[in-house]
């Protein structure tokens, strides 16, 4: 059995063509991928710092807390470490309280919109824009 091979002329440039064409497409996929894959990493990322810091901030309040109320309940009643941590806590909740009413009763001020910030540079609007016509331009000249 004789077996015959063919002869497949490729041009050089061809192929590499080619391979920039696929090599081109495959970039072209791993970009977008990337990009969703560095949302969702950023997005995770920022879930586990919230609850890290809210953890911290937990566990640094209760052992506060639970401490000072251990203590306050070890020590007599007529000690003045204790009705000095008392006092301080009745004192420090009532206080709190009159902050929170006064803001309550303090309207709101409009806070500045984005909107108004930007309309403030023109010229940078102008700038961009003019840059966006000029790319535009040369899109369509190579096209």
């Amino acid at each position: 059995m004789a077996t015959k091979t063919h002869k497949v002329e490729t041009h050089a440039f061809s192929v590499l063509g080619d391979a920039l064409e696929s090599a081109a497409e495959t970039f072209e996929e791993a970009t977008v991928n990337a990009k969703d894959s560095a949302k969702k990493a950023a997005s995770t990322a920022r879930r586990a710092f919230g609850k890290g810091v809210h953890k911290t901030a937990y566990g640094l309040s209760y052992g506060v807390i639970y401490a000072s109320i251990f203590l306050t309940e070890l020590w007599p009643e007529e000690n003045p470490w204790r009705r000095g941590l008392v006092e301080g806590a009745q004192d420090a909740i009532e206080e709190r309280s009159k902050v929170h009413k006064q803001t309550a009763e303090k309207p709101k001020v409009a806070a500045k919109t984005k909107v108004a910030a930007k309309t403030k540079k023109p010229k940078a609007s102008k700038a961009v824009k003019a840059r966006a016509a000029k790319f535009d331009a040369a899109v369509e000249a190579t096209a």
